[in-house]
């Protein structure tokens, strides 16, 4: 498996080199590599023949292992469980949230609208804009239709 290509990240586990140093070296051209999609790959023996010139009592004579510890797999696992459960209690306090802020909306539109209803519902300024059969159409602060004002000394009969 020597023409196998290898990430530089898994070049750098086998090597002397970072893996920051060895993409360096493949964007030079000092290290024959080749670039899928925007990383660099290289194969055992392109690295064998770079540290032959460079570091001699450095070549890659064994098969490289990549595989991670156990130990290793049990702490992303870890990891991976206290992050699920950190962002599972987020969005549980995000639906509580939502649900006391629903609520609070709708008590409020339900108070506004049982004012309403009751004619308690006082604005701080009312206006009143004559419309064609000499009724008043009137709004309140905002804009907000309150409703039609008959003109009851209006003629009927014009």
């Amino acid at each position: 498996m020597k023409n196998e290509l290898l990430s530089m990240s898994q070049a750098s586990k086998i090597c002397p080199y970072e893996q920051g140093y060895l993409s360096l070296l493949a964007r030079r051209g000092e290290l024959k590599a080749e670039k899928v999609g925007r990383n660099w790959f290289t194969t055992v023996e392109w690295l064998n023949d770079y540290l032959k010139e460079k570091k001699p009592n450095d070549v890659i004579t064994e098969k490289p292992v990549y595989e991670k510890k156990p130990e290793d797999a049990r702490k992303t696992i870890a990891e991976m469980v206290k992050i699920k459960w950190f962002m599972g209690m987020f969005l549980l306090a995000l639906i509580f949230a939502g649900f006391f802020v629903f609520r609070y909306i709708l008590t409020r539109v339900d108070s506004l609208e049982e004012k309403s209803k009751n004619n308690e519902f006082i604005t701080d300024e009312i206006i009143k804009i004559p419309d064609d059969e000499g009724n008043y159409d009137v709004y309140g602060k905002g804009s907000l239709k309150i409703g039609k004002e008959k003109n009851l000394g209006a003629n009927p009969n014009p």
